[in-house]
Protein backbone atom coordinates (compact mmCIF):
# COMPACT_ATOMS: atom_id res chain seq x y z
CA UNK A 1 0.00 0.00 0.00
CA UNK A 2 2.88 2.35 0.87
CA UNK A 3 4.59 1.58 -2.44
CA UNK A 4 1.37 2.39 -4.29
CA UNK A 5 1.05 5.74 -2.50
CA UNK A 6 4.69 6.52 -3.30
CA UNK A 7 4.08 5.68 -6.96
CA UNK A 8 1.03 7.96 -7.09
CA UNK A 9 2.97 10.75 -5.37
CA UNK A 10 5.94 10.39 -7.70
CA UNK A 11 3.67 10.36 -10.76
CA UNK A 12 1.85 13.49 -9.55
CA UNK A 13 5.16 15.15 -8.72
CA UNK A 14 6.54 14.32 -12.19
CA UNK A 15 3.49 15.91 -13.82
CA UNK A 16 3.84 19.05 -11.69
CA UNK A 17 7.53 19.38 -12.50
CA UNK A 18 6.88 18.83 -16.18
CA UNK A 19 4.13 21.47 -16.24
CA UNK A 20 6.27 24.15 -14.58
CA UNK A 21 9.33 23.39 -16.74
CA UNK A 22 7.15 23.44 -19.86
CA UNK A 23 5.66 26.77 -18.76
CA UNK A 24 9.18 28.22 -18.58
CA UNK A 25 9.68 27.39 -22.27
CA UNK A 26 6.34 29.00 -23.17
CA UNK A 27 7.10 32.19 -21.23
CA UNK A 28 10.58 32.68 -22.64
CA UNK A 29 9.50 31.97 -26.22
CA UNK A 30 6.49 34.27 -25.80
CA UNK A 31 8.89 37.13 -25.13
CA UNK A 32 11.45 36.17 -27.77
CA UNK A 33 8.85 35.48 -30.47
CA UNK A 34 7.88 39.15 -30.36
CA UNK A 35 11.45 40.40 -30.67
CA UNK A 36 11.58 40.11 -34.49
CA UNK A 37 8.17 41.51 -35.52
CA UNK A 38 8.21 44.33 -32.96
CA UNK A 39 11.73 45.42 -33.90
CA UNK A 40 10.57 48.24 -36.17
CA UNK A 41 8.34 49.68 -33.44
CA UNK A 42 11.13 49.49 -30.89
CA UNK A 43 13.38 51.34 -33.34
CA UNK A 44 10.73 54.02 -33.86
CA UNK A 45 10.36 54.58 -30.12
CA UNK A 46 14.12 55.23 -29.90
CA UNK A 47 14.20 57.43 -33.01
CA UNK A 48 16.05 54.90 -35.17
CA UNK A 49 15.43 54.47 -38.90
CA UNK A 50 15.07 51.31 -40.95
CA UNK A 51 17.16 49.98 -42.66
CA UNK A 52 20.02 52.36 -41.77
CA UNK A 53 19.93 51.52 -38.05
CA UNK A 54 18.79 47.90 -38.41
CA UNK A 55 22.25 46.40 -37.61
CA UNK A 56 22.32 48.37 -34.34
CA UNK A 57 18.75 47.42 -33.43
CA UNK A 58 19.43 43.74 -34.17
CA UNK A 59 21.50 43.68 -30.99
CA UNK A 60 18.24 43.68 -29.05
CA UNK A 61 18.10 40.02 -30.08
CA UNK A 62 21.81 39.29 -30.47
CA UNK A 63 22.94 40.52 -27.04
CA UNK A 64 20.41 38.22 -25.38
CA UNK A 65 21.75 35.21 -27.28
CA UNK A 66 25.42 36.08 -26.77
CA UNK A 67 25.09 36.49 -23.00
CA UNK A 68 22.97 33.34 -22.90
CA UNK A 69 25.65 31.36 -24.72
CA UNK A 70 28.20 32.34 -22.07
CA UNK A 71 25.83 31.95 -19.10
CA UNK A 72 24.62 28.49 -20.11
CA UNK A 73 27.86 26.58 -19.34
CA UNK A 74 28.58 28.65 -16.23
CA UNK A 75 25.16 27.98 -14.69
CA UNK A 76 25.27 24.39 -15.93
CA UNK A 77 28.53 23.81 -14.10
CA UNK A 78 27.25 25.61 -11.01
CA UNK A 79 24.20 23.35 -11.15
CA UNK A 80 26.41 20.27 -11.15
CA UNK A 81 28.32 21.66 -8.15
CA UNK A 82 25.68 23.30 -5.95
CA UNK A 83 22.41 21.79 -7.15
CA UNK A 84 20.36 22.20 -10.30
CA UNK A 85 17.19 23.36 -8.55
CA UNK A 86 19.12 26.04 -6.65
CA UNK A 87 20.73 27.42 -9.81
CA UNK A 88 17.45 27.17 -11.75
CA UNK A 89 15.76 29.29 -9.06
CA UNK A 90 18.56 31.87 -9.20
CA UNK A 91 18.42 31.99 -13.01
CA UNK A 92 14.66 32.50 -12.92
CA UNK A 93 14.95 35.29 -10.33
CA UNK A 94 17.52 37.07 -12.51
CA UNK A 95 15.28 36.65 -15.54
CA UNK A 96 12.26 37.98 -13.60
CA UNK A 97 14.10 41.15 -12.56
CA UNK A 98 15.62 41.67 -16.02
CA UNK A 99 12.38 41.20 -17.96
CA UNK A 100 10.69 43.68 -15.59
CA UNK A 101 13.32 46.37 -16.20
CA UNK A 102 13.38 45.65 -19.94
CA UNK A 103 9.71 46.60 -20.10
CA UNK A 104 10.46 49.92 -18.39
CA UNK A 105 13.73 50.59 -20.27
CA UNK A 106 12.25 53.34 -22.49
CA UNK A 107 10.86 55.09 -19.38
CA UNK A 108 14.23 54.85 -17.67
CA UNK A 109 16.30 56.22 -20.56
CA UNK A 110 15.95 57.35 -24.18
CA UNK A 111 19.18 55.51 -25.02
CA UNK A 112 18.76 52.14 -26.71
CA UNK A 113 21.93 50.98 -24.97
CA UNK A 114 20.01 50.84 -21.69
CA UNK A 115 17.61 48.42 -23.37
CA UNK A 116 20.62 46.41 -24.56
CA UNK A 117 21.91 46.24 -20.99
CA UNK A 118 18.64 44.88 -19.60
CA UNK A 119 18.38 42.42 -22.48
CA UNK A 120 21.92 41.26 -21.72
CA UNK A 121 20.98 40.52 -18.10
CA UNK A 122 17.85 38.80 -19.38
CA UNK A 123 20.14 36.52 -21.42
CA UNK A 124 21.41 34.99 -18.18
CA UNK A 125 18.00 33.37 -17.95
CA UNK A 126 18.73 31.17 -20.95
CA UNK A 127 20.60 28.90 -18.55
CA UNK A 128 17.19 27.79 -17.27
CA UNK A 129 16.85 25.28 -20.11
CA UNK A 130 19.88 22.99 -19.63
CA UNK A 131 19.19 23.03 -15.89
CA UNK A 132 15.58 21.99 -16.55
CA UNK A 133 16.62 19.20 -18.91
CA UNK A 134 19.12 17.96 -16.33
CA UNK A 135 16.51 17.96 -13.55
CA UNK A 136 14.36 15.73 -15.74
CA UNK A 137 17.26 13.31 -16.16
CA UNK A 138 17.92 13.22 -12.40
CA UNK A 139 14.35 13.14 -11.09
CA UNK A 140 12.12 11.45 -13.68
CA UNK A 141 11.65 7.69 -14.08
CA UNK A 142 13.77 6.49 -16.99
CA UNK A 143 10.77 5.43 -19.04
CA UNK A 144 9.32 8.98 -18.90
CA UNK A 145 12.43 10.97 -19.80
CA UNK A 146 12.04 10.91 -23.61
CA UNK A 147 8.38 11.91 -23.54
CA UNK A 148 9.07 14.66 -20.99
CA UNK A 149 11.83 16.08 -23.18
CA UNK A 150 9.41 15.95 -26.10
CA UNK A 151 6.76 17.89 -24.19
CA UNK A 152 9.21 20.66 -23.25
CA UNK A 153 10.55 20.85 -26.81
CA UNK A 154 6.96 21.17 -28.07
CA UNK A 155 6.41 24.11 -25.74
CA UNK A 156 8.98 26.13 -27.68
CA UNK A 157 6.56 26.03 -30.61
CA UNK A 158 3.58 26.82 -28.38
CA UNK A 159 5.42 29.78 -26.84
CA UNK A 160 6.25 31.09 -30.30
CA UNK A 161 2.58 30.88 -31.32
CA UNK A 162 1.41 32.57 -28.12
CA UNK A 163 4.06 35.23 -28.57
CA UNK A 164 3.08 36.08 -32.12
CA UNK A 165 -0.70 35.89 -31.70
CA UNK A 166 -1.35 37.11 -28.14
CA UNK A 167 1.82 39.19 -28.13
CA UNK A 168 0.80 40.69 -31.47
CA UNK A 169 -2.43 41.94 -29.95
CA UNK A 170 -0.50 43.33 -27.00
CA UNK A 171 1.98 45.18 -29.23
CA UNK A 172 -0.74 46.55 -31.51
CA UNK A 173 -2.96 47.79 -28.70
CA UNK A 174 -0.66 48.51 -25.76
CA UNK A 175 2.85 48.89 -27.17
CA UNK A 176 5.95 46.72 -27.35
CA UNK A 177 6.80 47.35 -23.68
CA UNK A 178 3.77 45.33 -22.63
CA UNK A 179 5.25 42.23 -24.23
CA UNK A 180 7.54 42.23 -21.21
CA UNK A 181 5.05 43.55 -18.65
CA UNK A 182 2.49 40.82 -19.32
CA UNK A 183 4.92 37.95 -18.74
CA UNK A 184 6.23 39.16 -15.36
CA UNK A 185 3.42 37.73 -13.16
CA UNK A 186 3.73 34.31 -14.79
CA UNK A 187 7.52 34.27 -14.38
CA UNK A 188 7.20 35.12 -10.69
CA UNK A 189 4.63 32.36 -10.10
CA UNK A 190 6.81 29.82 -11.92
CA UNK A 191 9.86 30.93 -9.92
CA UNK A 192 8.00 30.47 -6.64
CA UNK A 193 6.86 27.00 -7.72
CA UNK A 194 10.42 25.96 -8.57
CA UNK A 195 11.72 27.35 -5.27
CA UNK A 196 9.14 25.72 -3.01
CA UNK A 197 7.80 22.68 -4.86
CA UNK A 198 10.60 21.10 -6.89
CA UNK A 199 13.01 18.80 -5.05
CA UNK A 200 16.71 19.41 -5.29
CA UNK A 201 18.66 17.05 -7.52
CA UNK A 202 20.77 14.62 -5.45
CA UNK A 203 23.64 14.56 -7.99
CA UNK A 204 26.71 16.71 -7.23
CA UNK A 205 30.09 17.27 -8.84
CA UNK A 206 33.13 18.45 -6.87
CA UNK A 207 34.57 21.06 -9.24
CA UNK A 208 35.15 24.76 -9.94
CA UNK A 209 33.87 27.12 -12.62
CA UNK A 210 36.21 28.29 -15.37
CA UNK A 211 35.38 32.00 -15.51
CA UNK A 212 38.46 32.73 -17.64
CA UNK A 213 37.14 30.30 -20.26
CA UNK A 214 33.76 32.05 -20.10
CA UNK A 215 35.51 35.34 -20.80
CA UNK A 216 37.26 33.90 -23.87
CA UNK A 217 33.94 32.49 -25.12
CA UNK A 218 32.16 35.81 -24.67
CA UNK A 219 34.93 37.73 -26.43
CA UNK A 220 34.82 35.27 -29.33
CA UNK A 221 31.08 35.67 -29.87
CA UNK A 222 30.91 39.44 -29.39
CA UNK A 223 33.85 40.29 -31.66
CA UNK A 224 32.66 37.90 -34.38
CA UNK A 225 29.08 39.18 -34.34
CA UNK A 226 30.03 42.86 -34.27
CA UNK A 227 32.22 42.15 -37.29
CA UNK A 228 29.41 40.38 -39.13
CA UNK A 229 26.72 42.98 -38.38
CA UNK A 230 28.96 45.97 -39.19
CA UNK A 231 30.79 44.40 -42.14
CA UNK A 232 28.18 45.38 -44.69
CA UNK A 233 28.17 49.02 -43.55
CA UNK A 234 31.92 49.54 -43.17
CA UNK A 235 33.09 47.13 -45.87
CA UNK A 236 34.51 43.66 -45.33
CA UNK A 237 38.11 44.83 -45.82
CA UNK A 238 37.81 47.70 -43.34
CA UNK A 239 40.65 47.50 -40.75
CA UNK A 240 38.16 47.58 -37.86
CA UNK A 241 36.19 44.64 -39.29
CA UNK A 242 39.35 42.64 -40.01
CA UNK A 243 40.60 43.37 -36.49
CA UNK A 244 37.32 42.14 -34.99
CA UNK A 245 37.53 38.87 -36.89
CA UNK A 246 41.17 38.53 -35.86
CA UNK A 247 40.22 39.04 -32.20
CA UNK A 248 37.47 36.41 -32.60
CA UNK A 249 39.97 33.87 -33.97
CA UNK A 250 42.51 34.56 -31.22
CA UNK A 251 39.84 34.44 -28.50
CA UNK A 252 38.52 31.13 -29.86
CA UNK A 253 42.05 29.72 -29.85
CA UNK A 254 42.48 30.95 -26.29
CA UNK A 255 39.21 29.32 -25.27
CA UNK A 256 40.25 25.97 -26.78
CA UNK A 257 43.70 26.08 -25.19
CA UNK A 258 42.16 27.00 -21.86
CA UNK A 259 39.68 24.12 -21.98
CA UNK A 260 42.42 21.64 -22.82
CA UNK A 261 44.73 22.77 -20.01
CA UNK A 262 42.58 23.78 -17.06
CA UNK A 263 41.67 21.07 -14.52
CA UNK A 264 38.12 22.47 -14.41
CA UNK A 265 37.12 23.18 -18.04
CA UNK A 266 33.93 25.06 -18.79
CA UNK A 267 33.22 22.71 -21.68
CA UNK A 268 34.68 19.29 -20.96
CA UNK A 269 36.86 18.19 -23.92
CA UNK A 270 36.56 14.50 -23.02
CA UNK A 271 32.82 14.59 -23.61
CA UNK A 272 33.55 15.53 -27.21
CA UNK A 273 35.54 12.30 -27.50
CA UNK A 274 32.24 10.45 -27.25
CA UNK A 275 31.16 10.15 -30.86
CA UNK A 276 27.42 10.62 -30.36
CA UNK A 277 27.90 13.72 -28.19
CA UNK A 278 30.31 15.28 -30.69
CA UNK A 279 28.04 14.61 -33.68
CA UNK A 280 24.91 15.78 -31.86
CA UNK A 281 26.61 19.02 -30.90
CA UNK A 282 27.44 19.73 -34.54
CA UNK A 283 23.80 19.03 -35.34
CA UNK A 284 22.82 21.49 -32.60
CA UNK A 285 24.63 24.28 -34.45
CA UNK A 286 22.76 23.36 -37.63
CA UNK A 287 19.41 23.36 -35.80
CA UNK A 288 20.05 26.78 -34.26
CA UNK A 289 21.32 28.21 -37.54
CA UNK A 290 18.32 26.98 -39.51
CA UNK A 291 15.65 27.74 -36.90
CA UNK A 292 16.64 31.29 -35.92
CA UNK A 293 17.89 32.25 -39.40
CA UNK A 294 14.57 31.24 -40.95
CA UNK A 295 12.57 32.89 -38.16
CA UNK A 296 14.28 36.24 -38.72
CA UNK A 297 13.70 36.08 -42.49
CA UNK A 298 10.07 35.02 -42.15
CA UNK A 299 9.39 37.96 -39.81
CA UNK A 300 10.86 40.32 -42.43
CA UNK A 301 8.84 38.71 -45.21
CA UNK A 302 5.63 39.01 -43.24
CA UNK A 303 6.31 42.68 -42.63
CA UNK A 304 7.78 43.90 -45.92
CA UNK A 305 6.48 41.42 -48.49
CA UNK A 306 2.95 40.92 -47.17
CA UNK A 307 2.51 44.02 -45.00
CA UNK A 308 1.40 42.05 -41.93
CA UNK A 309 1.33 43.40 -38.39
CA UNK A 310 2.61 41.25 -35.47
CA UNK A 311 -0.82 39.75 -34.78
CA UNK A 312 -1.38 38.57 -38.36
CA UNK A 313 2.22 37.36 -38.50
CA UNK A 314 1.32 35.18 -35.53
CA UNK A 315 -1.70 33.78 -37.36
CA UNK A 316 0.60 32.95 -40.25
CA UNK A 317 2.82 30.89 -37.95
CA UNK A 318 0.00 29.30 -35.97
CA UNK A 319 -0.20 26.04 -38.04
CA UNK A 320 3.55 25.49 -37.62
CA UNK A 321 3.26 25.95 -33.87
CA UNK A 322 0.30 23.55 -33.71
CA UNK A 323 2.31 20.91 -35.56
CA UNK A 324 5.24 21.37 -33.17
CA UNK A 325 2.88 21.08 -30.19
CA UNK A 326 1.52 17.74 -31.48
CA UNK A 327 4.84 16.31 -32.64
CA UNK A 328 6.88 17.04 -29.49
CA UNK A 329 5.33 14.39 -27.20
CA UNK A 330 4.73 12.08 -30.20
CA UNK A 331 8.40 12.11 -31.14
CA UNK A 332 9.23 11.60 -27.46
CA UNK A 333 7.24 8.35 -27.47
CA UNK A 334 8.96 7.32 -30.70
CA UNK A 335 12.36 7.98 -29.14
CA UNK A 336 11.37 5.95 -26.10
CA UNK A 337 10.55 2.93 -28.28
CA UNK A 338 13.05 3.16 -31.11
CA UNK A 339 15.85 5.42 -29.87
CA UNK A 340 16.86 8.96 -30.87
CA UNK A 341 18.92 8.37 -34.03
CA UNK A 342 16.24 8.06 -36.70
CA UNK A 343 14.04 10.86 -35.35
CA UNK A 344 17.16 13.04 -35.43
CA UNK A 345 17.86 12.01 -39.04
CA UNK A 346 14.24 12.75 -40.00
CA UNK A 347 14.56 16.07 -38.21
CA UNK A 348 17.39 17.05 -40.50
CA UNK A 349 15.77 15.81 -43.73
CA UNK A 350 12.22 17.19 -43.40
CA UNK A 351 13.27 20.86 -43.04
CA UNK A 352 15.30 20.50 -46.25
CA UNK A 353 12.02 19.87 -48.08
CA UNK A 354 10.54 22.95 -46.37
CA UNK A 355 13.44 25.21 -47.30
CA UNK A 356 13.57 23.98 -50.90
CA UNK A 357 9.81 24.51 -51.21
CA UNK A 358 10.23 28.08 -49.91
CA UNK A 359 13.14 28.65 -52.29
CA UNK A 360 10.86 28.01 -55.25
CA UNK A 361 7.54 29.12 -53.75
CA UNK A 362 7.27 32.11 -51.42
CA UNK A 363 5.05 34.42 -53.43
CA UNK A 364 1.90 33.90 -51.35
CA UNK A 365 1.04 33.65 -47.67
CA UNK A 366 -0.20 30.09 -48.27
CA UNK A 367 3.23 29.12 -49.61
CA UNK A 368 4.86 30.60 -46.57
CA UNK A 369 2.54 28.74 -44.19
CA UNK A 370 3.18 25.39 -45.91
CA UNK A 371 6.97 25.82 -45.99
CA UNK A 372 7.21 27.02 -42.39
CA UNK A 373 4.99 24.19 -41.13
CA UNK A 374 7.12 21.60 -42.93
CA UNK A 375 10.30 23.12 -41.54
CA UNK A 376 8.96 23.41 -37.97
CA UNK A 377 7.64 19.86 -37.97
CA UNK A 378 11.02 18.54 -39.00
CA UNK A 379 12.87 20.58 -36.41
CA UNK A 380 10.57 19.10 -33.74
CA UNK A 381 12.01 15.69 -34.65
CA UNK A 382 15.53 17.11 -34.61
CA UNK A 383 15.28 18.84 -31.24
CA UNK A 384 13.68 15.93 -29.39
CA UNK A 385 15.98 13.38 -31.00
CA UNK A 386 19.16 15.36 -30.36
CA UNK A 387 18.50 16.30 -26.72
CA UNK A 388 17.66 12.68 -25.91
CA UNK A 389 20.82 11.49 -27.66
CA UNK A 390 22.79 13.86 -25.44
CA UNK A 391 20.97 12.70 -22.30
CA UNK A 392 21.46 8.96 -22.85
CA UNK A 393 25.04 9.36 -24.05
CA UNK A 394 26.24 11.37 -21.05
CA UNK A 395 27.25 10.05 -17.61
CA UNK A 396 24.65 11.22 -15.11
CA UNK A 397 27.08 13.33 -13.11
CA UNK A 398 27.86 15.33 -16.29
CA UNK A 399 24.29 15.85 -17.50
CA UNK A 400 24.01 19.57 -16.74
CA UNK A 401 27.34 20.54 -18.31
CA UNK A 402 26.73 18.28 -21.33
CA UNK A 403 23.25 19.76 -21.86
CA UNK A 404 24.74 23.21 -21.41
CA UNK A 405 27.46 22.50 -23.97
CA UNK A 406 24.81 21.35 -26.45
CA UNK A 407 22.78 24.49 -25.86
CA UNK A 408 25.83 26.76 -26.21
CA UNK A 409 26.44 25.34 -29.66
CA UNK A 410 22.75 25.53 -30.63
CA UNK A 411 22.62 29.12 -29.36
CA UNK A 412 25.79 29.97 -31.28
CA UNK A 413 24.08 28.67 -34.41
CA UNK A 414 21.05 30.74 -33.46
CA UNK A 415 23.26 33.82 -33.26
CA UNK A 416 25.18 33.18 -36.48
CA UNK A 417 22.08 32.23 -38.54
CA UNK A 418 20.24 35.57 -38.22
CA UNK A 419 23.55 37.47 -38.52
CA UNK A 420 24.35 35.79 -41.84
CA UNK A 421 20.74 36.21 -43.00
CA UNK A 422 20.94 39.93 -42.16
CA UNK A 423 24.11 40.30 -44.23
CA UNK A 424 22.49 38.54 -47.20
CA UNK A 425 19.32 40.62 -46.98
CA UNK A 426 21.35 43.83 -46.69
CA UNK A 427 23.12 42.87 -49.91
CA UNK A 428 19.84 42.51 -51.84
CA UNK A 429 17.70 45.61 -51.34
CA UNK A 430 15.67 47.85 -53.61
CA UNK A 431 14.30 51.35 -53.04
CA UNK A 432 10.65 52.06 -52.33
CA UNK A 433 8.90 55.37 -52.93
CA UNK A 434 5.86 57.20 -51.64
CA UNK A 435 3.04 56.36 -54.11
CA UNK A 436 1.83 59.98 -54.15
CA UNK A 437 4.92 62.18 -53.90
CA UNK A 438 7.28 59.57 -55.37
CA UNK A 439 9.77 60.53 -52.68
CA UNK A 440 12.31 57.90 -51.73
CA UNK A 441 11.24 56.41 -48.38
CA UNK A 442 14.00 53.84 -47.94
CA UNK A 443 15.13 50.38 -48.99
CA UNK A 444 13.41 47.04 -48.46
CA UNK A 445 14.68 43.48 -48.95
CA UNK A 446 14.62 42.18 -52.50
CA UNK A 447 12.83 38.93 -53.26
CA UNK A 448 16.12 37.34 -54.26
CA UNK A 449 17.44 37.82 -50.73
CA UNK A 450 14.82 35.45 -49.34
CA UNK A 451 15.66 32.84 -51.97
CA UNK A 452 19.36 32.97 -51.13
CA UNK A 453 18.67 32.56 -47.39
CA UNK A 454 16.37 29.58 -47.97
CA UNK A 455 18.93 27.95 -50.28
CA UNK A 456 21.72 28.50 -47.74
CA UNK A 457 19.57 27.01 -44.97
CA UNK A 458 18.79 23.91 -47.03
CA UNK A 459 22.50 23.33 -47.71
CA UNK A 460 23.27 23.63 -43.99
CA UNK A 461 20.50 21.13 -43.17
CA UNK A 462 21.93 18.65 -45.71
CA UNK A 463 25.21 18.76 -43.80
CA UNK A 464 23.27 18.09 -40.59
CA UNK A 465 21.47 15.13 -42.17
CA UNK A 466 24.74 13.52 -43.25
CA UNK A 467 26.15 13.95 -39.73
CA UNK A 468 23.00 12.44 -38.18
CA UNK A 469 23.44 9.26 -40.22
CA UNK A 470 26.66 8.51 -38.31
CA UNK A 471 24.94 8.50 -34.89
CA UNK A 472 24.76 5.18 -33.05
CA UNK A 473 21.37 3.47 -33.37
CA UNK A 474 20.70 2.84 -29.70
CA UNK A 475 17.86 2.81 -27.22
CA UNK A 476 18.28 3.59 -23.54
CA UNK A 477 17.22 0.73 -21.26
CA UNK A 478 17.62 2.67 -18.04
CA UNK A 479 20.26 3.82 -15.57
CA UNK A 480 22.63 0.95 -14.87
CA UNK A 481 21.20 -1.21 -17.69
CA UNK A 482 22.89 0.52 -20.59
CA UNK A 483 21.62 0.48 -24.17
CA UNK A 484 20.37 -1.76 -26.89
CA UNK A 485 22.64 -1.10 -29.85
CA UNK A 486 21.33 -2.22 -33.23
CA UNK A 487 23.79 -3.64 -35.71
CA UNK A 488 23.73 -2.91 -39.45
CA UNK A 489 21.66 -5.96 -40.34
CA UNK A 490 19.11 -4.89 -37.76
CA UNK A 491 18.87 -8.39 -36.28
CA UNK A 492 21.65 -8.86 -33.78
CA UNK A 493 21.60 -6.79 -30.64
CA UNK A 494 24.04 -6.37 -27.82
CA UNK A 495 23.71 -4.61 -24.50
CA UNK A 496 26.32 -2.11 -23.40
CA UNK A 497 26.52 -0.52 -19.98
CA UNK A 498 26.59 3.24 -19.52
CA UNK A 499 30.26 3.04 -18.63
CA UNK A 500 31.04 1.22 -21.88
CA UNK A 501 29.15 3.68 -24.04
CA UNK A 502 30.42 6.79 -22.16
CA UNK A 503 33.98 6.18 -20.95
CA UNK A 504 34.10 7.72 -17.50
CA UNK A 505 37.84 7.13 -17.41
CA UNK A 506 38.22 9.69 -20.17
CA UNK A 507 36.04 12.11 -18.23
CA UNK A 508 38.18 11.73 -15.15
CA UNK A 509 41.45 12.10 -17.08
CA UNK A 510 40.89 15.76 -17.94
CA UNK A 511 39.81 16.69 -14.42
CA UNK A 512 42.09 14.79 -12.04
CA UNK A 513 41.43 17.19 -9.17
CA UNK A 514 37.66 17.21 -9.28
CA UNK A 515 37.25 14.23 -7.04
CA UNK A 516 34.26 11.96 -6.96
CA UNK A 517 30.63 12.70 -7.47
CA UNK A 518 28.55 13.27 -4.38
CA UNK A 519 24.99 12.02 -4.29
CA UNK A 520 22.93 13.61 -1.55
CA UNK A 521 20.05 11.76 0.03
CA UNK A 522 16.55 12.61 -1.19
CA UNK A 523 14.94 15.40 0.70
CA UNK A 524 18.20 16.93 1.88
Amino acid sequence: MTERKDAVFNNRYSVQVLLVLASIAIMVMYVEAMAFPSLERVMASYGLEYPKDAPLASWIITIYLVVGAVAIPVFGKLGDIYGKKKMLTIAMLIYSVAVTFTGFSRDISSSIYVLFAFRAVQGLGMSMFPLAFSLIRDEFPVEKIAVAQGVISAMFGVGTAVGFVAGGLVVDNLGWQWTYHTVVPFVLVATAFVAFRIRESPVRLNAKVDYVGAGFLGLTLVSFLVGVTEGDNRGWTDPVILSLFGIAVLALAGFIVRQLNTPFPLVRPSLMKIKDIALTNVMAFVIGFGLFGAQSVIALMAQFKFGLDPFHTGLLLLPASAVSFILGPTVGMLVKRRGPKWPAVAGMLIPIAGFIYLYYNHGTKQDLVFGITLMSGGLSFAMVGSINMIIISTPQRETAISSAMNMIIRTSGGVVGPAVATVIISSYRHPYFDPVSHQLLGFIPDDKAYSVVFLMSSVVMVIGAVIALFLTDKRALGEGKGFEVRTRNGKEKRTATFDQMTPLAAVEDDAPKEGSTKRKPKGS
